[in-house]
């Protein structure tokens, strides 16, 4: 576990601004609340909920899943690479926790790897009918990024499935469900959903003042850690503390 807390610089404050300028449109997908932070902070954050599933639908659960860095997809300018997370983040791994509340869904829980790291969460027990937004807040830990690394940027790439009926993957449909995760050829995937391909995503920006990159690095390179086919149908489910699942119908 590292300590240290780095100092905001004016530079990574200016690149933060310039990103969150260009931001999802006003959420009207599922997107976090603050998809950019600096380096070395740790935020408060919230997946927005922006849209239910059309005529007159309730979403009633939704399930978040953050790539676990173990067997996640990693890319460099777009491109994968063989190179683990540990090669661009010096403290990757169980960065997020849950904040509870139900305002909304009555009942929620975090999702954890074998190891116990926070992995993701879900709620369900309520709904949100169309035409509203609903907040779900979490925290995200300060991030700290390599600093022998080229990495100008760390983009975490999420899953998100918000629920308006619970079938089995064989009956996803247009109004029974939105997906917002990574088309990584998982049973998550969404081909032919309205969010097919179109994950929320949380970018943490390099602090080059206090961690600057090296001269040889050029501009730097942008990083993304994207969650695997295998982590998706393993996490994306819901299911209680005792194992019994909710969601998708088996």
């Amino acid at each position: 576990m590292i300590n240290k807390q780095f100092k905001l610089s004016t530079q990574a404050a200016v690149a933060v601004a310039l990103l969150m300028g260009v931001s999802h449109s006003a959420f009207s997908h599922t997107r976090l609340e603050t998809p950019t932070v600096a380096e070395g902070v740790r935020v408060t954050n919230n997946v927005v909920i922006g849209h239910s599933c059309g005529d007159g639908k309730s979403t009633i659960a939704s399930t978040v899943v953050f790539p676990d860095g173990v067997d996640s997809i990693i890319k460099v300018n777009g491109a994968p690479t063989t190179d683990t997370i540990d090669a661009y983040v010096t403290n990757y791994g169980n960065l997020y926790q849950k904040i509870l509340d139900h305002s909304v869904y009555a009942s929620e829980d975090e999702k954890k790897d074998a190891n116990g790291n926070v992995v993701g969460f879900w709620v369900k027990d309520g709904k949100m009918p169309e035409g509203y937004t609903v907040y779900l807040p979490f925290r995200a830990g300060a991030m700290f990024i390599e600093p022998s690394s080229c990495a100008r940027s760390v983009k975490v790439v999420l899953g998100i499935a918000d629920i308006c009926k619970v079938t089995s993957i064989a009956n996803f449909a247009d109004g029974v469900l939105e997906t917002w995760t990574p088309a990584v050829g998982s049973n998550y995937d969404g081909v032919g959903l309205g969010g097919y391909n179109s994950p929320a995503t949380l970018t943490v920006v390099r602090d080059v003042t206090n961690n600057p990159l090296d001269a040889a690095c050029g501009e730097g390179v942008d990083v993304e850690i994207v969650p695997s086919a295998a982590q998706l149908n393993r996490d994306m489910p819901i299911k209680s503390s005792k194992g019994k699942q909710y969601w998708p119908k088996r």
